[in-house]
C-alpha cells in the first residue's frame, strides 16, 4: 500500500516542478538555402565569394571567415562580428565588416 503512494506522491512532484519551471525558448535559427529569397539574414563571406543564409528566431555559432556583407532581410538581428556587437534593424544592409569573422549570429 505504500509504494503506490509514493509513486503517486513523486509523480505529483514531477508535475509541480516541472509547471513552476520557466519555459526557456527554443535555439530555432537554422542554416537554410538563400534561393530567390529576401527576408533571411544572408551573410557573404569567404571575401565575397560564398554565401550563407539563415531563418528562424534564435542563436547560432556560423563561425564564416572573411565577412563581405550582412542583409538582415525580415529580421532584427545582433551579431558577433569579429571584436564587435553589431545590432541591425530589419530589412537593413552593412558592407563594412570585410574581413571579420562571424562569431555568433542571434535573429530576434
Amino acid at each position: 500500500m505504500k509504494r503506490p503512494l509514493a509513486r503517486v506522491a513523486l509523480v505529483l512532484a514531477a508535475g509541480a516542478t516541472t509547471a513552476l519551471l520557466p519555459a526557456l525558448p527554443a535555439a530555432a535559427t537554422n542554416q537554410t538555402g538563400c534561393g530567390d529569397r529576401t527576408d533571411f539574414v544572408k551573410v557573404w563571406y569567404d571575401g565575397g565569394r560564398r554565401t550563407a543564409c539563415y531563418a528562424n528566431a534564435g542563436v547560432i555559432a556560423p563561425q564564416l571567415p572573411d565577412v563581405y556583407r550582412v542583409t538582415s532581410g525580415n529580421n532584427d538581428i545582433e551579431m558577433i562580428l569579429g571584436d564587435q556587437v553589431k545590432t541591425m534593424p530589419k530589412w537593413s544592409s552593412i558592407r563594412e565588416v570585410e574581413g571579420r569573422t562571424l562569431y555568433i549570429l542571434q535573429i530576434r
